[in-house]
C-alpha cells in the first residue's frame, strides 16, 4: 500500500507542472476568468492522468491514477493563487 501511495504522489508531483503550463496557456489563449481557472485546472489534471495510465497500461487503477490528477489539479490552482498574491504585494 505505502508504495502505491508513493507512486501516486510522485505522479501528482510530475503531472503538476504540467498542469500550470497547460493552464495557463488556456487562460492565455481563450481568457477565462480567475473563478474557471480551478475548474479547468482540475479537468486539465485529470485528463493527464488518464493519459499517463492508458499510456503506461494501467487501467485497472485508472481511479487512483485519476485521484492524482485531481491533486495535481488543486496544487496548479494553488501554485497560481500563490504567484498571484506575491505579485499584487510588491
Amino acid at each position: 500500500m505505502e508504495n502505491e501511495l508513493l507512486q501516486l504522489t510522485v505522479i501528482a508531483a510530475i503531472i503538476a507542472p504540467i498542469t500550470a503550463a497547460l493552464v495557463q496557456g488556456i487562460k492565455t489563449a481563450s481568457g477565462i476568468s480567475d473563478k474557471l481557472n480551478i475548474v479547468v485546472s482540475l479537468l486539465v489534471g485529470i485528463a493527464l492522468a488518464g493519459l499517463w495510465s492508458l499510456t503506461f497500461g494501467h487501467i485497472d487503477q485508472i481511479g487512483p491514477y485519476l485521484m492524482a490528477g485531481v491533486l495535481s489539479g488543486l496544487s496548479a490552482s494553488g501554485l497560481y493563487d500563490l504567484t498571484k498574491q506575491k505579485e499584487e504585494t510588491k
